[in-house]
C-alpha cells in the first residue's frame, strides 16, 4: 500500500480498471475523469488483473455505453461505465436488464443533480436516489479514501453477489476533493481478486456462446412475469450479509474497518443523525466539537443503501439515542419525505420503535455543508418543538423550513493549515495549486486536501482554491472559514469580493497587482484596509504579469505567483520547493513542448525578487473610507440589484429562497451588469486609421466590440475622448458621425479585433491605463438610438449595426463559438426562438444569474431554452411544431375576420388583408406586429374573433426556429434526433458549433474529432475519419446544408445563415469554431483566424454551400466557395498541439496517421469539386452543345464564352452606368447570349465566384468613390481573408464612366479591374475608359472598346440583324381611372421634400442667376452632414411634355400599370417608380428623360422604328462612322429626344417601346449650403446656379434641374411644392474635431459646402464652445453682383468665426484677380494654417484650370515657407491628400 494524492475519481477509477476487461464510457460531468484516466493508463499499456489493457471504448451516449455494458456482460467480460446525473437516468432501461439477469457488474456514479428548472453539474444525490429501484446494489463513499475502498468492496461483492453494483460519491467534493490517501497495489488486489475465480468463472460460463448456447432476453406473458421476478429474492437477501463479508475481508489488506451502517459518536448518545456522503465527515468534525463541549451527540454513515438492511441500522443505532435526524442530499418533490429518511423512518415504524425521526435536506447543488449547519441539525434535535421536515444551509423563507445557523467554529484537526487563492478560470491557477498538493503532499508527512470552487463562466471567472495541510488525516469535507494564507491573483477582486473574509487574524495576504505603495492606497478599497488593520493581516504584493511579460509567459502567472506561496508559507525549504516545482512544471507542460517548459522555469527563476512586502499604518487604515461613487446600478432590475449581485460577489449562499422565481425563469440582458474587468489589455481605437469597415465587431467574441453612429445634436454631449469621423457610405449614414467603441470592462483581452483590423488602427493598453476614458467612452454610447434599420443586415458591415443580442458572455476569451450565435443575433434576433443543446454554449449562453442574450430597443429578443444534451432537435422540433400550429390558428381566425363580414375599420381591414396576404414572409409579418396590435386592441370588443386575434397577437411575427449545439451533442448523443428532425421536412434551422471535442467537460473525442488528433478517450490518435455530416444530410435533397468557418470568409457565414433561415424546409449548418482545447502552437490564440484560414486552404475544413432550391432552377445545388488547395494539411496540423503532441510522444504513428489525413483530406475536395462543378439539371443536348463549344473555343484558341449565360453589373450613381449595362446586355442577347443584368450590390463574392463571364459597368462617384449601389459590393469583393483564387473560374471585362478633367478619373472601375485580377480572375481585355470630355462622351470610348470586347470572347456574329426593335422589358396595362389615384414618383432611395423658398440672390440685370432653396424637413426624419449633397429629382415642363404626347399620339391622361415582362431580371430604380399606376403623362413628366441628351441606345433604337426608308436610312447613317459630323451638329446643338424624333416623323416607338429607348431621369447633385443644426434641425439650403446657354443656331436651352427650378417660385398662394430628394454623404474627410483649423477655397456656388462649414462653427462658437481657425478663400465677379452671402459671411469674420476671409473679385480691377492669387500673395498664412497647426484644406468650384492653378500656388508656399524643393512639395501635397487633408471637389 502507498500514500498518493488524487481525487475521488482517481481513487474509484484505480479500482475499476483492476476489475475490468471493458470498459463503455461516456463523457459527463464530474465522472469524466475517471473514463479519461481507464482510457489514458490503457494508452500507456497499464495492466489489469488479467494481465491485459482495458479495452475503453466511448460510445455516442450514455445509453449506448449503457447498452454496450449489457452486451458486454452478456458475452461474459467483467465491464464497468463513469456516469452521472441525466447519464445515468439514460441508463435505466439497460440497468433494469442488467439487474433483471444478474450480472455482476460496477457503475462508479459521481453523483451529481438531476436538471429540472435548471442544470446543475454540481453534486448531490438527485441522480442515484432516481435509480434505486432498478434492482442495483448501491453503495455509498463518504471521502476520497472510501472512494478507493468502497470501489473494491463493490467489485469483490458484486462478483459474488451475482447482483450489480453503483458505486456512488459525492460529485465535486468528493470526486473532484485532493486528498493524500493509502492506495492499493494491483499486486495487493490480486489475492483478492483470486479468491473470486469461482465467481469469476461462474459469470463467465452465464456468457452468450454458441459452444454452449442459451437465450436470454425473452418476452413474458402475465401468467409468469411476476414470478420470475420474485425469483431472484434470494440474491438480494444474500446480498447485506455478502458486503459485510467482503468489509471484513478486504480489513486488514487497507487497514480500515467498515460496516454496513457505522456509527461514530458518544457511547450514551442522546441524539444521532443518519447520513450518506461527504456530509458524513463534516458531521464527524461537528460530533468531535460538541461531545468535547460535554453534549452527547452520535453518527450514523450510510454505506450500503440497496438492498436496506434493517437489522443492521437498527444494530448500529445507540440505545440511548431519542432522537434521530436524516439527513438527504436530494429533493423528492411531493413525497412524505426524502429516500433516506423514509427508510429509516419505515425501518423504526417497523420495530416499534416510537424514537422520534425527523428528515432534512442539505447540500443540493453542491451546497457547501459546513460544522454550524451540521450544528444545527443536531441543535434542532435538542429543540423542544424540533422541525419534522427541514432544510438546512439555506435561508427558507417562503416555506419557513430551514433552520437558522449559529456561527461557524473551528473544527479541523489541530496544526492544519488553510490556504485560499482568488484565481481567474483558465489562468492556470487550479493546475498551480494541484502541483503544489502534489509537491508538499508527495515531500512531507503531513496530509493534504484541495478542493477548487468555480463559477459559472467558461474562462476568466472566480476559481477559489481551499488548500489545507496538517499532520493528521483531514475530513473537513467544507469551504474554508479562516485562511492562514489568501492569495488573490487578479486585482480586480479586491473590489468585487470580500476576499479577506476568511482570513485568520496575522494572516499572510499576497496580491497579484502593479501598483506602488503609493497607488495601494487608493487603489485598494477602504473595507479592504479595514480587514487587514483589524486582524495584522501580513500585507505583500507581486507584479506577477510583469513577470509574465519579460519572461516571455504571456499572460499566465500561475506558477509565478506559487513562488510566492512557498517562499512565505515556509511548509517546505524554498530551494527544495523550486526543484519540486520545476519538477512539477516538466510533468504538467512536457506535452506541449520544451519551450513552454523552459518558459515556466525562466518565470520561477524570476518570481522571488518580485515578492513585496508592504507595510501600512494599522491604525490610519482601520478608519478608512471609501470615497463616495457613482452607483451604477441605480436604475437595474431588482433581479439584477437583488439577485445577481449578491451571486455576482459570491454571496449567493446567502440570498433566501424568496428572492428566487419558481420555474426557473430568467430576465435577458443581465450580463451587461457583470462589467467583470478581466482583460490585463484591451483595444482602443485610433479613428484616424480606421475606414469603417467592421471587421473588429464581427470577430468579437464578446460584443465589447461595436460600430456606433452619432450626430452633431449627440456628439455634443460625448466625452472629451470620444472621437469620431464622418460616416463613409451611402445616403444612409447622411449626418452621422462613426466611432468604433470598445468596453474595456466587459473585453476579454483575446485580441481578435486588432488582428482582424486591416489597418491597424486598434493598438492594445493595460487596462488601468484607458479604463478611465474608455469607459465614459463606452456608456455614452450605449445611449444613442440603435440606427440597424438603417442598413442591410446581411452584408458585413450592416449586420454589425445591428445591436447584438448576444453580448458579454461568459465564454473563453477568443471563443470561436459566440461569434456565430452573434451574428445570428444580429440577422434575426427579434424574432429567434433557441433550442439550445447542453454543452458550452448552453453554459456561456444560459449560466444563472447573468444571461448574455438581450433585447432589442423594442423588448424583442431570442427566446431561449435548453432541455438536455441528448434531445435538443426533438425540443426544437417541438417548439416549431407548436408555434407554427399556433399561428395556423391565428391566419384562420384572421381569415374568419375578412370573410365573415364584420364591421370593422378600413385601417384595421387594410392591415389584417396584408397580414393575412404577407404572414409567412419574415420582414413584412414582423412589421405587421408594429402596426396592427394597436388597432386590433381599438376593436377588439367589437367581435369575439377580434378579441381572439388580439389576445394572439404576440404570434403575427414569422418565427425563426434555430437549433444550436456543439458536435458532441450533433455528431454523437443527439444524432438520432437531429436526423429526424432533418427528414421531417419541417422549417428548422440547426447550427452545429463544430469544435471537434467535448470542449464543455474537458475536450474528449467525439465522431467530429479529426483523423490523427489526439483527445480524451483518444490518446494515441484517432484512428478514423470524421463524421461527414454535411454529406449525410445532403443525402435527403431538400435540406440546405453549408459549411462555414468564420475566420475564413465573412461574407460566405452571412450568406450561408441568410439562405438556411430563408430556406423553405430543414437546414443544417455547420461551423468550425476554434477551441483552447486544440492547442495553438505556431500562433497566439489572436492569430486565430490565421489558423481558420489555413484550415480551408488546406481542405482540412471545407467551404460550401448545398442549396435543394437552385436544383428547381437547373442549377447546380452545391456551391464550393473555397475552390482551391494552396497548402498540405500537415502544415495545419503542426500549428496545433492536438496533432503535434502525438508527433513528439509517438512519430511513427503520428506521421503515417498525418499521411493519411493529407490522402483523405486531397481526396474529399477532389470529391466535393468535382461534385459542385457537375452541371445541374442540364438535359444531354444541352450538355452537347455546351461541350462542342467548349472544343471549338478550344480548337481557336482564346475564350468562347456563348452563346451561352453572360452577366453584365453596373454601379451606378445618376443611371449613365446603368443605361450602358442595359444597351450592352442588350447587345448580347442579340449575339444569343443568356443575359442577366444586375446592380453590383445585388451579387455576393460567393456567386460571383460561381459565373464564368462577367462584364462590369461602373462610374465613379465623389472623391474616387464607388456609386451607391456598389459600395457593398466593393466592401465584400475587397475582404481581406478571401482566398486568392476565389474567382479563378471567373472571365472579366471592366468598363468605366468617368471624367478626365477629374484627378480621380475612373477610379472605381479601375479598383475593380485590379481587384478581379488579385483575386484570381482571367482579364478579357483592359478595362474601357469612357470619357465625359470626349466627343461622344462615354460613347466615344465604347465604340472602340466593344469590338475588341465582341473579338476576345469570340461572340457570334448578331443572330439576326432584325429591322424591329427587341420585344419591350415592360408591359403596360391600361386602367380605370375611376380606382386610380396620383402620387407623386419618389424615385429608389428618395423622399420628397417641400420647397418653402426659391429666392435668386443675383440681380435681375446679371447674366448669372443663382437661386437660394430652402426645403421643409420637418416629419422627415431626414439628416444631412457637413459637406453632403442633395441630389434632386427633376421633373420635365408639363408644356412640352403635353406637346409630346399629342405629337405622338398618346393619350396623356390615360392610366396604366406597368410590369416587368421578365420577372427574374430586377431593376430596382424602375421597380420603384412602376409599383402603383400612372397616367401617361406622369410617366412622362417624373420618370422619363425625353427633353434629355439622346443616348446612342436611342439613336440605334430609332432606326428601328422609323417606317419611312429614308429616315431609317438617315437614322442608320447617323450612327455609323461616317455620320460623326451630322451627329456632332446635333450635340453642339444639344437636341433631346423629342427633337430627334420630330426629325424622323415615322419613328412612333409605342408606351412600352419608349421606356426601353429613353433613359429615366438622372437625379442632379448640388452642394448643400447649410449646417442642420444652425438651422435647427428642420431645414435644408441650396445654392444653386440656374444653367442655361443659346445653341449654335441660336435657340435658348436650360438644363433639366436648373429649369425645374426656375419652373416652381414659392409664393403664398402657390400650392405646396415637393421635390423627389435623396442623400450623397460627403467625399470631403472632414477633420476629426472642430478645433483643426480649416482652409476653404471656392468659386462661385462653390461656396455652397464652405457656407455649412462655417454655420457649423459659428453655431458651436455661440454655444461656447471652443472651434478652430477657419480661412476663406472665395472667388466671384463683382461685389456687388455676385459676392454670394457676402453680408453673412463678413458677419461671420466679425464674430471671429471666419478669422480670415479673403475674397478674390476678378472683374473689379485692370488685372484678373483669382483665389490662388490670394495665396500666392500671403504664403505664410496658408502654411502655418495647414502644415504648422495640421489643418485641412478644402477646394470646390469648376474643374479645368482652376484646382490646377491653385495647387500650384498652395505648392509655392509649401516651397516658400517651408524651404521644400519642388519634389518634396510635391511629395508633401500627395500624402496630404492620401491622408484626407487636402480635398478637391471639382466639376466640369
Amino acid at each position: 500500500m502507498k500514500l498518493d494524492i488524487v481525487d475521488g475519481n482517481t481513487a474509484a477509477a484505480h479500482v475499476a480498471y483492476a476489475f475490468s476487461d471493458v470498459a463503455f464510457i461516456y463523457p459527463i460531468t464530474p465522472s469524466s475523469t475517471m473514463a479519461e484516466l481507464v482510457d489514458l493508463w490503457a494508452s500507456q499499456g497499464r495492466k489489469n488483473l488479467f494481465g491485459q489493457k482495458v479495452d475503453c471504448r466511448e460510445m455516442q451516449s450514455e445509453a449506448g455505453a449503457a447498452g454496450a455494458v449489457h452486451g458486454s456482460l452478456a458475452a461474459g467480460a467483467l465491464t464497468t461505465t463513469f456516469t452521472a446525473s441525466q447519464g445515468l437516468l439514460l441508463m435505466i432501461p439497460n440497468m433494469y436488464k442488467i439487474a433483471g439477469e444478474l450480472m455482476p457488474c460496477v457503475f462508479h456514479v459521481s453523483a451529481r443533480a438531476v436538471a429540472g428548472q435548471a442544470l446543475s453539474i454540481f453534486g448531490d444525490h438527485s441522480d442515484v436516489m432516481a435509480i434505486r429501484q432498478c434492482g442495483w446494489g448501491m453503495l455509498s463513499s463518504h471521502s476520497v479514501q472510501e472512494a478507493s475502498d468502497m470501489a473494491l468492496i463493490a467489485h469483490l461483492a458484486t462478483l459474488e453477489g451475482s447482483v450489480p453494483f453503483v458505486h456512488f460519491f459525492d460529485g465535486f467534493r468528493t470526486s473532484h476533493e485532493l486528498q493524500k490517501i493509502e492506495i492499493l497495489d494491483y499486486e495487493q488486489m490480486q489475492p483478492l481478486f483470486d479468491d473470486m475465480k469461482s465467481e469469476l468463472e461462474r459469470h463467465r460460463a452465464k456468457a452468450l456462446n454458441p459452444t454452449h448456447p442459451h437465450q436470454r432476453g425473452t418476452s413474458q406473458g402475465p401468467d409468469v412475469f411476476f414470478q420470475c421476478v420474485e425469483a431472484s429474492n434470494p440474491f438480494y437477501a444474500k446480498l447485506p450479509e455478502i458486503v459485510e463479508g467482503v468489509m471484513a475481508k478486504v480489513a486488514p489488506v487497507i487497514g480500515r474497518t467498515y460496516r454496513l451502517f457505522m456509527y461514530y459518536g458518544h457511547e450514551q448518545a442522546d441524539r444521532c443523525v443518519v447520513v450518506m456522503g461527504a456530509g458524513a465527515p463534516v458531521l464527524e468534525e461537528c460530533v468531535n466539537y460538541l461531545n468535547s463541549k460535554g453534549e452527547k451527540v452520535g453518527l450514523i454513515k450510510v454505506h450500503l443503501f440497496r438492498p436496506w438492511k434493517a437489522d443492521a441500522l437498527m444494530a448500529a443505532i445507540p440505545d440511548s439515542v431519542q432522537r434521530i435526524a436524516v439527513l438527504d442530499r436530494t429533493k423528492e418533490s411531493g413525497s412524505f419525505g426524502e429516500p433516506l429518511f423514509l427508510d429509516v423512518a419505515a425501518t423504526l415504524q417497523d420495530r416499534g420503535d416510537g424514537r422520534l425521526v425527523v428528515g432534512g435536506r442539505y447540500g443540493l447543488g453542491s451546497k457547501d455543508f459546513t460544522p454550524a449547519m451540521a450544528k444545527a441539525v443536531y441543535d434542532n434535535l435538542a429543540a423542544e418543538k424540533p422541525k419534522r421536515r427541514f432544510t438546512v444551509g439555506i435561508k427558507d423563507d417562503v416555506s419557513n423550513m430551514s433552520l437558522e445557523l449559529g456561527p461557524e467554529f473551528r473544527a479541523v484537526p489541530e496544526g492544519t493549515v488553510q490556504c485560499m487563492f482568488w484565481g481567474m478560470g483558465s489562468d492556470g491557477t487550479v493546475g498551480a495549486n494541484k502541483n503544489a498538493i502534489k509537491i508538499i503532499g508527495s515531500n512531507t508527512p503531513l496530509y493534504v486536501q484541495g478542493y477548487f470552487a468555480y463559477d459559472a463562466h467558461k474562462s476568466g471567472g472566480v476559481t477559489v482554491s481551499h488548500l489545507r495541510f496538517g499532520p493528521h488525516p483531514i475530513t473537513s469535507q467544507y469551504l474554508l472559514q479562516d485562511a492562514d494564507y489568501v492569495a488573490v491573483h487578479h486585482q480586480s477582486y479586491v473590489k468585487k469580493f470580500k476576499v479577506l473574509q476568511h482570513i485568520r487574524h496575522g494572516g499572510n495576504f499576497v496580491l497579484n497587482c502593479p501598483w506602488t505603495r503609493d497607488e495601494l492606497e487608493t487603489e485598494l478599497p477602504a473595507s479592504l484596509k479595514r480587514t487587514m488593520a483589524a486582524k495584522s493581516v501580513q500585507f505583500y504584493t507581486m507584479d506577477a504579469a510583469g513577470v509574465a511579460r519579460e519572461t516571455g509567459m504571456g499572460k499566465r502567472i500561475n506558477n509565478i505567483l506559487m513562488v510566492a506561496f512557498l517562499k512565505l508559507s515556509n511548509v517546505l525549504p524554498f530551494e527544495q520547493a523550486v526543484n519540486l516545482l520545476k519538477s512539477a512544471i516538466q510533468k504538467t507542460y512536457g506535452r506541449k513542448g520544451e519551450a513552454v517548459v523552459h518558459a515556466n522555469w525562466r518565470a520561477v527563476d524570476a518570481a522571488l525578487d518580485a515578492i513585496v512586502k508592504v507595510e501600512y499604518d494599522a491604525s490610519e487604515w482601520a478608519s478608512a473610507t471609501d470615497k463616495k461613487v457613482v452607483d451604477v446600478l441605480e436604475n437595474a432590475p431588482t433581479f439584477v440589484t437583488e439577485v445577481m449581485m449578491p451571486v455576482e460577489r459570491l454571496e449567493g449562499d446567502t440570498l433566501p429562497v424568496s428572492k428566487f422565481q419558481p420555474g426557473g425563469f430568467m430576465p435577458l440582458g443581465t450580463s451587461a451588469f457583470e462589467k467583470r474587468n478581466i482583460a490585463l489589455q484591451v483595444p482602443t481605437v485610433d479613428m484616424d486609421k480606421c475606414t469603417q469597415c467592421n471587421y473588429c465587431s464581427f470577430v468579437c467574441p464578446h460584443a465589447a466590440v461595436r460600430p456606433f453612429l452619432i450626430t452633431e445634436d449627440e456628439a455634443d454631449d460625448a466625452p472629451e475622448h470620444f472621437v469620431t469621423k464622418k460616416a463613409k457610405g451611402g445616403a444612409e449614414m447622411a449626418g452621422f458621425k462613426y466611432r468604433i467603441q470598445v468596453s474595456p470592462m466587459d473585453c476579454t483581452g483575446c485580441e481578435l479585433c486588432v488582428h482582424a483590423c486591416p489597418d491597424n488602427a486598434l493598438t492594445l493598453y493595460p487596462v488601468d491605463n484607458v479604463i478611465a476614458q474608455e469607459n465614459p467612452n463606452w456608456d455614452f454610447a450605449l445611449t444613442l438610438p440603435s440606427r440597424g434599420e438603417l442598413f442591410d443586415r446581411s452584408t458585413v458591415k450592416g449586420s454589425q449595426f445591428q445591436k447584438p443580442l448576444l453580448e458579454f458572455s461568459g465564454a473563453c476569451e477568443g471563443c470561436g463559438e459566440t461569434p456565430y450565435v452573434k451574428l445570428l443575433t444580429q440577422l434575426f434576433g427579434e424574432r429567434m426562438l433557441i433550442a439550445n443543446a447542453t454543452g458550452c454554449s448552453s453554459i456561456w449562453g444560459g449560466s444563472y444569474p447573468a444571461v448574455p442574450y438581450c433585447v432589442n430597443d423594442k423588448g424583442q429578443g431570442p427566446a431561449w431554452g435548453n432541455s438536455l444534451f441528448e434531445d435538443n432537435a426533438e425540443y426544437g422540433f417541438g417548439m416549431a411544431v407548436a408555434l407554427n400550429q399556433r399561428r395556423q390558428r391565428l391566419h384562420e381566425l384572421v381569415q374568419s375576420v375578412l370573410q365573415g363580414g364584420l364591421d370593422i375599420s378600413d385601417a384595421l381591414r387594410e392591415q389584417l388583408v396584408g397580414w393575412e396576404k404577407e404572414w409567412r414572409h419574415p420582414a413584412k409579418s414582423q412589421a405587421y406586429y408594429e402596426t396592427l396590435p394597436p388597432l386590433l386592441e381599438k376593436e377588439s370588443g367589437k367581435h369575439p374573433l377580434l378579441e381572439r386575434i388580439y389576445t394572439l397577437r404576440d404570434l403575427l411575427p414569422k418565427f425563426s426556429h434555430w437549433i444550436v449545439g456543439g458536435d458532441g451533442w450533433a455528431y454523437d448523443i443527439g444524432y438520432g434526433g437531429l436526423d429526424h428532425v432533418l427528414a421531417s421536412g419541417e422549417n428548422v434551422n440547426i447550427l452545429v458549433l463544430d469544435t471537434e471535442v467535448y470542449s464543455n467537460t474537458g475536450g474528449q473525442m467525439s465522431k467530429a474529432t479529426p483523423l490523427g488528433a489526439i483527445a480524451k478517450f483518444g490518446q494515441s490518435g484517432k484512428k478514423y475519419n470524421k463524421k461527414d455530416l454535411g454529406m449525410m444530410a445532403m443525402a435527403y435533397g431538400n435540406v440546405y446544408v453549408a459549411s462555414c468557418a468564420l475566420g475564413a470568409n465573412y461574407s460566405q457565414v452571412i450568406r450561408a445563415f441568410v439562405e438556411a433561415e430563408s430556406h423553405e424546409g430543414p437546414s443544417l449548418i455547420m461551423c468550425y469554431a476554434p477551441c483552447s482545447e486544440h492547442g495553438y502552437l505556431v500562433s497566439t490564440w489572436a492569430h486565430q483566424a490565421d489558423d481558420v484560414k489555413i484550415a480551408v486552404e488546406s481542405g482540412y475544413w471545407l467551404l460550401y454551400r448545398y442549396n435543394p432550391e437552385l436544383e428547381d432552377k437547373g442549377e447546380n445545388p452545391l456551391q464550393l466557395d473555397a475552390k482551391k488547395l494552396k497548402v498540405d494539411v500537415r502544415q495545419f496540423m503542426e500549428r496545433e498541439n492536438r496533432f503535434a503532441s502525438l508527433m513528439r510522444a509517438e512519430p511513427e504513428v503520428a506521421t503515417k496517421l498525418q499521411e493519411n489525413m493529407s490522402k483523405f483530406t486531397k481526396e474529399r475536395f477532389n470529391r466535393m469539386k468535382s461534385r459542385s462543378q457537375a452541371p445541374g439539371g442540364i438535359d444531354s443536348a444541352q450538355l452537347n452543345a455546351t461541350f462542342e463549344a467548349l472544343q471549338q473555343g478550344l480548337a481557336t484558341g482564346g475564350v468562347q464564352a456563348g452563346p451561352g449565360r453572360f452577366d453584365v453589373l453596373f454601379g451606378s450613381e445618376t443611371g449613365n452606368a446603368e443605361e450602358v449595362a442595359k444597351r450592352v446586355g442588350g447587345l448580347l442577347k442579340g449575339r444569343g447570349y443568356k443575359v442577366k443584368v444586375r446592380e453590383l450590390d445585388e451579387v455576393e463574392v460567393d456567386e460571383l465566384a460561381e459565373l464564368k463571364f462577367v462584364l462590369v459597368i461602373c462610374s465613379t462617384a465623389g472623391q474616387g468613390e464607388f456609386p451607391q449601389n456598389a459600395k457593398d459590393f466593393w466592401t465584400a469583393v475587397s475582404d481581406p481573408t478571401l482566398d486568392d483564387t476565389v474567382l479563378k473560374d471567373l472571365h472579366y471585362g471592366v468598363f468605366g464612366l468617368g471624367d478626365s478633367s477629374y484627378c480621380f478619373f475612373n477610379q472605381a472601375a479601375k479598383m475593380i479591374d485590379e481587384q478581379f485580377a488579385k483575386l484570381g480572375a482571367t482579364r478579357l481585355l483592359p478595362c474601357g475608359l469612357g470619357d465625359d470630355q470626349d466627343e461622344e462622351r462615354y460613347d466615344t470610348a465604347l465604340g472602340e472598346w466593344l469590338p475588341d470586347f465582341w473579338t476576345e470572347i469570340k461572340a457570334p456574329a448578331p443572330l439576326h440583324e432584325s429591322d424591329e426593335l427587341p420585344p419591350p422589358n415592360f408591359a403596360a396595362t391600361p386602367l380605370d381611372a375611376a380606382t386610380c389615384t396620383y402620387e407623386q414618383c419618389v424615385p429608389q432611395g428618395a423622399v420628397l421634400l417641400r420647397l418653402t423658398e426659391n429666392t435668386r440672390i443675383t440681380p435681375d440685370d446679371y447674366d448669372k442667376d443663382v437661386r437660394h432653396l430652402e426645403f421643409d424637413l420637418t416629419g422627415t426624419n431626414f439628416r444631412y452632414g457637413l459637406g453632403d449633397s442633395l441630389a434632386i429629382f427633376p421633373q420635365n415642363d408639363p408644356k412640352e411634355v403635353e406637346a409630346f404626347c399629342n405629337y405622338m399620339g398618346y393619350d396623356a391622361d390615360l392610366w396604366v400599370q406597368f410590369s416587368k415582362s421578365d420577372p427574374t431580371q430586377s431593376n430596382a430604380r424602375y421597380d420603384a417608380l412602376f409599383k402603383k399606376p400612372m397616367t401617361i403623362r406622369q410617366l412622362c413628366v417624373e420618370c422619363l428623360d425625353l427633353f434629355g441628351r439622346p443616348t446612342r441606345h436611342f439613336y440605334e433604337s430609332l432606326q428601328k422604328c422609323c417606317t419611312d426608308s429614308e429616315e431609317k436610312s438617315r437614322a442608320k447613317h447617323l450612327v455609323s462612322p461616317e455620320g460623326k459630323p451630322e451627329m456632332r451638329k446635333l450635340t453642339d446643338e444639344t437636341v433631346h429626344c423629342f427633337d430627334v424624333l420630330q426629325m424622323f416623323p415615322s419613328a412612333k416607338p409605342t408606351l412600352e417601346q419608349l421606356i426601353d429607348m429613353v433613359p429615366l431621369l438622372k437625379p442632379r447633385y448640388y452642394s448643400i449650403a447649410s449646417s442642420q443644426r444652425y438651422l435647427g434641425g428642420n431645414r435644408l439650403q441650396l445654392c444653386i446656379g440656374i444653367v442655361d446657354w443659346k445653341t449654335p443656331s441660336g435657340k435658348y436651352r436650360v438644363g433639366e434641374c436648373t429649369g425645374y427650378v426656375t419652373r416652381t417660385p414659392v409664393t403664398e398662394t402657390s400650392p405646396p411644392i415637393f421635390y423627389a430628394c435623396s442623400l450623397k454623404a460627403t467625399t470631403f474627410n472632414l477633420p476629426p474635431n472642430d478645433r483643426v483649423p480649416v482652409i476653404m477655397a471656392s468659386m462661385g456656388t462653390g461656396l455652397a459646402p464652405f457656407r455649412a462649414f462655417v454655420q457649423h462653427r459659428a453655431f458651436l462658437k455661440r454655444q461656447g464652445k471652443q472651434v478652430g481657425p477657419m480661412t476663406m478663400y472665395f472667388g466671384c465677379r463683382y461685389s456687388k453682383k455676385d459676392y454670394l452671402y457676402g453680408d453673412e459671411l463678413q458677419q461671420f469674420a466679425e464674430e471671429g468665426v471666419i478669422d480670415e476671409l479673403r475674397v478674390a473679385f476678378s472683374r473689379e480691377q485692370k488685372e484678373k484677380f483669382y483665389v490662388q492669387h490670394h495665396i500666392t500673395r500671403d504664403p505664410a498664412l496658408l502654411y502655418r494654417r495647414f502644415i504648422e497647426e495640421r489643418g485641412y484644406f478644402y477646394l470646390c468650384g469648376q474643374s479645368r484650370q482652376v484646382p490646377i492653378d491653385i495647387r500650384n500656388a498652395v505648392l509655392q508656399a509649401l516651397q516658400s515657407e517651408g524651404g521644400m524643393t519642388d519634389k518634396e512639395a510635391t511629395d508633401k501635397l500627395i500624402d496630404m491628400q492620401i491622408r484626407g487633408r487636402y480635398n478637391v471637389e471639382a466639376w466640369s
